[in-house]
């Protein structure tokens, strides 16, 4: 559902989208929609597919769906392979399974579905739609220019921060203006729909984004903007341009509220970091 009220009649430019359950609202989510409601431009909104929790924030910048009503292929897929164990990230091991997040479908289905989703529903209303993982937080004013520039352009489908294995895919700016980037929704969704994230190397989001990009560049359908570095395979969300304003909390930096300075590979001289 839109709502008329909260949107100016002109195109958007960007609206950023997220998700998350009650454990991680509570754990993280609520700090990444108040940091971005005191620090993103006041023109671009937060779209929030918050599944089984009621988010406390109100604000018109900030848009609530329900995960249950607005998923349905989501709730769908996670039905079919519920039972599936190599679809909840177990692999056998002997006469037993380890557990191991590169092929935990099932976890990172949602991210999936729900980008999916927002874009089929924006793609008329605005230019960009930035993905950004729930466990973010933002430390200081971002510039709108920064928004405007790191965004794809063009023939550009989408900006993402690559790195010397899968991307790091906490902040995904799409470009919905592009002509292919239904294509891309459809066959991101139907990788994991059809199963055939069970032939694939590894199942997660990131590398599925990834060898979708792969194969459109190869074909000529699209190009792909890179904010990363090709030279690392660690923490590229922080040493990039985007960690001067915000911190991706991944893994056991949830609990301390701060990613390292070890995971930083130079200085930063932003407050946040001294």
């Amino acid at each position: 559902m839109l709502f008329p009220n909260l949107w100016r009649q002109e195109q958007l430019r960007h609206v950023v989208v997220t998700t998350f359950h009650e454990k991680g609202y509570r754990d993280y989510g609520k700090k990444c929609i108040e940091t971005f409601l005191k620090y993103w431009p006041k023109d671009i909104s937060l779209l929030v597919y918050a599944e089984d929790v009621h988010v406390e924030e109100k604000d018109r910048r900030l848009q609530i769906f329900d995960h249950n009503e607005t998923l349905p292929r989501l709730l769908k897929f996670r039905k079919k392979f519920a039972q599936n164990p190599p679809a909840n990230g177990l692999r056998p091991l002997g006469n037993s399974f380890e557990r191991d997040f590169r092929w935990d479908a099932i976890r990172f289905s949602n991210k999936v579905f729900a980008v999916a989703d927002a874009i089929r529903r924006y793609r008329t209303l605005a230019d960009q739609l930035i993905w950004l993982d729930a466990d973010t937080v933002t430390h200081r004013d971002i510039p709108r220019g920064l928004v405007d520039k790191i965004a794809p352009r063009g023939n550009q489908l989408a900006s993402y921060l690559n790195r010397r294995i899968y991307p790091e895919c906490g902040w995904v700016g799409y470009n919905l203006r592009h002509q292919e980037i239904l294509t891309f929704v459809e066959r991101f969704e139907c990788t994991y729909t059809s199963g055939y994230f069970l032939t694939l190397k590894e199942s997660h989001d990131s590398f599925v984004f990834w060898k979708i990009a792969q194969q459109m560049e190869q074909d000529d359908e699209a190009v792909f903007k890179r904010l990363g570095s090709n030279r690392t395979k660690s923490h590229v969300f922080i040493n990039s341009i985007l960690g001067g304003y915000m911190d991706h909390l991944k893994g056991d930096r949830k609990a301390a509220g701060k990613s390292r300075k070890s995971d930083l590979s130079w200085r930063r001289r932003e407050e946040w970091w001294k």
